[in-house]
C-alpha cells in the first residue's frame, strides 16, 4: 500500500528544499530521476533519518543502489551486445572462420533463416546456446571483471554506509542512556519551579 507524502512522519519524508548545496540534484542517467525519487522515498521511509547526517547517509545508500543496478544492467548489456562475437568463436571450429562471421552477422540481425541455421549446426556439434555465453564471457572477461570489481566497491561502500548508520544511533543510544542514569543518580537534577502564590506572584 503506498503512503501519501502528508501521512509520512516528518522525520522521514526526503529533504527537498533544506541545505540545497548538499541534497541537490545527484549526477544521474537519464531516466533515474524518477527511479531515485522514488527509491530516497521508499528507504526514507523505512529507515527514517533522525539528523543531518543520518540525511545525507540515506542519499549515500540510494545512489549507491543505483550505481549498483546500473553495472549490473552494463554487465548483461555489454554481454549481449557482444554475443555475435561469442558466436563467431562457436562456429569457426565447426564451419570456418569466414562462414562463421557471416553466420554470426545474420543472426545477430534475427534473420529467420539464418537464427535456424545456426541452431542446427549448433545441436549437431551438442553444443547450445551456453556455448556462445561461455566463449562471449571469455572475449569480454577483463571488461566483465572491471565492471564487477566496480559493483563490489558501491557494494561495500554502501554496506558501509548502512553500518555507519547503525554505528551513529548506537552511539546516540548510549549518550542517551547515560544522560538518563545520570539523572536518576541525581547527578544532574531536574530543575523545579518556585511556588506560585494564588494572585499569581511569586
Amino acid at each position: 500500500m503506498n503512503t501519501t507524502e502528508a501521512s509520512r512522519p516528518e522525520s522521514s519524508r526526503p529533504d527537498r528544499g533544506e541545505h540545497p548545496a548538499l541534497f541537490g540534484s545527484p549526477a544521474l542517467f537519464d531516466g533515474e530521476d524518477t527511479i531515485y525519487e522514488n527509491l530516497l522515498t521508499e528507504i526514507s521511509v523505512a529507515i527514517t533519518p533522525a539528523d543531518i547526517f543520518e540525511k545525507i547517509w540515506v542519499r549515500d545508500i540510494v545512489y549507491l543502489t543505483i550505481e549498483v543496478s546500473r553495472l549490473r544492467g552494463l554487465e548483461a548489456n555489454l554481454i549481449r551486445v557482444n554475443a555475435y562475437k561469442g558466436l563467431t568463436e562457436t562456429l569457426a571450429p565447426l564451419v570456418g572462420r569466414l562462414q562463421a562471421e557471416t553466420l554470426a552477422e545474420g543472426w545477430a540481425a534475427h534473420k529467420p533463416e539464418v537464427v535456424e541455421m545456426v541452431d542446427k549446426t549448433l545441436t549437431a556439434a551438442g553444443l547450445s546456446t551456453d556455448s556462445i555465453l561461455a566463449q562471449t564471457f571469455c572475449h569480454k572477461l577483463s571488461d566483465v571483471e572491471r565492471i564487477k570489481h566496480m559493483t563490489a566497491l558501491a557494494e561495500t561502500r554502501r554496506n558501509a554506509t548502512l553500518r555507519e548508520i547503525d554505528r551513529h544511533r548506537g552511539t546516540l543510544g548510549e549518550k542517551l542512556r547515560w544522560a538518563a542514569q545520570q539523572i536518576e543518580d541525581g547527578q544532574f537534577p531536574l530543575i523545579e519551579s518556585a511556588p506560585t502564590s494564588i494572585d499569581g506572584t511569586n
